[in-house]
């Protein structure tokens, strides 16, 4: 089939098209159109053949569930047998935007559009062109992204057309957009909600409106033979068609790293490529260097990384090493997208010292801290509990003392405190000679208080921060070294004589 590529203007669409692109999903057909996060592959939601048809396009596995988008909050009642009162506190905060939401699915939605799940994915997307189009369309648009599966989702009209030409009937194209990586996914169906995908409404927003919410663990780890409940979760996706690989670690040796491995693959004849900072990527000996933006600039990078995977295809890269990510909020999206386009092929490089982390916590901070020495433990970092060891009430002094003094001996090479705030915890291991506790709620303050300080205790509150960000923070902690200039060598010093 021919593919009708129209061009429209973002706020003031022509409406005749986007009336003939309803007719297109109301018959059965296919229609390519624009939203804030990506390009998505409308078919008609409630139409059993319209879903095998997006599928077979996208070339799809057919457990890999699609998301409904609606334009009128309402209609979510056709779709779904209850709605938790959290979900909508998540729509009154974040509708429409770029956040999907999972219920129990209605008998209304066919099973070929969930995946042959009980649950179907609903989204009320934030875009002019997109609104206009789905209601053109009966209201119900199943979409996923507009590109063939496993490679990098389209953030243009171009992309969609790489990919998509002769196989679907129209492409609605009004540019760029404004996001560049798909929405956040979360299950309503358990509790507390979880998120199955990181996207641009991070964690941390979703426990500013309802409290605790969990992170699926898949969105930083491959687990095999598991049914998908949510788009992304299973499959390897927004893969550029070169091997890529990420190289984590403190930025010096990332550097070194990453050279090392494109010397490698010259030698054998490979072309190569780097993903890297704006304030790296000179420093790299690739055929092809491209900037993700500044370092924790994660907005610009989310809105980069696919045109950045497809450019790599342009420019025939056969192996790529991309800088790890860590950032708080949408930069977890960004990384949890690339370790899905590595197949979580990631290398790690971080020189932490053969001694030990000491950790310690108090009630409050107990569940963290668990998370935070499984996560450490995953990535071959011995660590030492120093308490408390239970939910039950405790005093935060007691911990935070003890995992003070085992840094403070040189039993420990670094340590973490954990209580709700992290204030007192943090207070308390200040009082030790030697030791150098920062309260850190971002990854800029875990960077810097090491590059100017040389912090050596990380002190955390479990009531502030979000698992993944956490996990972030912690990294960042104890993958960079300090500066060792002159003037932070002086203030450190200063400081020990107080």
């Amino acid at each position: 089939m021919e593919t009708k590529w129209m061009k429209l203007l973002e706020e003031q669409p022509d409406m005749d098209v986007i009336k003939e692109a309803g007719q297109i999903v109301k018959k059965g057909g296919l229609v390519a159109f624009p939203t804030e996060t990506v390009y998505g592959l409308g078919g008609d939601g409630l139409n059993k053949e319209a879903a095998e048809k997006i599928y077979a396009a996208k070339g799809r596995p057919s457990d890999n569930p699609l998301i409904i988008h609606i334009a009128d909050r309402h209609d979510l009642e056709r779709l779904v047998k209850e709605l938790p009162a959290k979900a909508e506190q998540l729509a009154d905060a974040f509708w429409p935007g770029p956040l999907t939401m999972i219920f129990h699915k209605s008998e209304e939605v066919p099973c070929e559009t969930t995946g042959g799940l009980s649950t179907v994915a609903v989204r009320y997307p934030n875009h002019p062109v997109a609104l206009a189009f789905i209601k053109e369309s009966g209201g119900f648009v199943a979409a996923p992204s507009a590109n063939t599966s496993g490679r990098p989702s389209p953030t243009s009209g171009a992309h969609v057309y790489e990919d998509l030409q002769g196989r679907i009937e129209m492409l609605l194209d009004s540019g760029e957009v404004g996001i560049g990586i798909e929405s956040t996914i979360v299950d309503m169906t358990v509790e507390p909600p979880m998120i199955l995908r990181p996207g641009f409404i991070t964690e941390e927003m979703l426990l500013q409106v309802i409290g605790n919410v969990t992170v699926d663990k898949t969105t930083q780890k491959q687990i095999a033979d598991m049914a998908p409940k949510a788009p992304g979760m299973k499959y390897r996706h927004y893969a550029p068609k070169g091997e890529l690989t990420i190289v984590s670690g403190s930025s010096r040796e990332v550097k070194a790293a990453i050279n090392e491995l494109l010397e490698a693959a010259k030698e054998k004849g490979l072309r190569t490529g780097v993903i890297g900072t704006e304030e790296n990527i000179e420093s790299y000996r690739a055929d092809i260097k491209i900037s993700a933006g500044k370092k924790g600039d994660e907005l610009t990078a989310a809105r980069r990384l696919y045109s950045i995977l497809r450019e790599f295809d342009e420019k025939k890269a056969d192996v790529i090493y991309s800088e790890a990510f860590p950032g708080t909020g949408i930069g977890q999206a960004v990384m949890n997208r690339l370790l899905k386009a590595a197949g979580h092929k990631v290398i790690q490089v971080q020189q932490r010292g053969e001694k030990m982390i000491a950790i310690g916590s108090d009630h409050g901070g107990f569940d963290l801290k668990e998370k935070v020495m499984e996560h450490l433990k995953e990535q071959g970092i011995e660590c030492r509990d120093m308490g408390c060891y239970d939910k039950n009430s405790c005093d935060y002094p007691v911990y935070g003392r003890a995992v003070a003094k085992a840094v403070a001996a040189g039993e420990a090479d670094k340590g973490i405190v954990i209580c709700t705030t992290g204030i007192g915890i943090s207070i308390t291991a200040n009082k030790v000679k030697g030791v150098r506790a920062a309260l850190c709620s971002d990854t800029l303050s875990a960077r810097l208080t090491r590059e100017h300080n040389d912090a050596n205790v990380l002190a955390l509150g479990a009531g502030i921060v979000g698992t993944n960000l956490a996990f972030e923070i912690v990294d960042t902690f104890l993958g960079t070294d300090f500066s060792q200039a002159e003037r932070h060598v002086k203030r450190v010093n200063m400081i020990e004589e107080l």
